[in-house]
């Protein structure tokens, strides 16, 4: 058995995905395909329409991982979550999805959700989450310290992890 691949530093990984390395592929679908998955599962009615998205998920990101370096430095994390809200958005426009943004239906989970926390975690958790900045573009947009994001964030997915169990 051939030990797991790691990719401590996210441009080593790509380069590796832009070069073809099944490994690299795997290693990042592994690693990312079950939050990607729980997100699409929140904005698809149907699980199968959010097992088709997953695919189409990767193997956009696959085929495009280039534009990851244009994406104004966000994590490759928040960039996969991007990618799955637009395939999502290309799929049901009447979802309300736009751009960077998700204002889903009422009855979204994740709407629900956001409407639990406190106002400066729902904020971090928008701007982070959802929209998919770093947490060091978040803290300039709220006149935060890193830190404090980091605190509310982790506050708002402790929350969504629970959130998401209880339903």
């Amino acid at each position: 058995m051939q030990p797991a691949a790691v990719y401590p530093d996210e441009r080593i990984l790509i380069e590796k995905i832009i070069a073809g390395d099944p490994h690299a592929k795997h290693w990042l679908y592994d690693q990312y395909a079950a939050p990607v998955y729980g997100l699409l599962l929140q904005l698809f009615p149907r699980e199968q329409d959010a097992d088709n998205a997953l695919v189409r998920t990767f193997v956009h990101v696959f085929k495009n991982i280039r534009d990851y370096y244009h994406s104004g430095g966000i994590s490759l994390f928040s960039w996969l979550m991007k990618q799955a809200r637009e395939t999502a958005e290309a799929e049901v426009p009447f979802a309300g999805l736009t751009g960077n943004d998700i204002s889903i239906l009422a009855k979204s989970g994740l709407m629900q959700f956001s409407d639990t926390l406190s106002v400066e975690c729902r904020e971090v958790f928008h701007l982070c989450y959802c929209m998919g900045l770093s947490r060091s573009v978040a803290a300039a947009r709220l006149g935060k310290r890193e830190q404090q994001v980091f605190v509310l964030l982790q506050q708002a997915m402790k929350a969504f992890r629970k959130f998401s169990n209880s339903n």
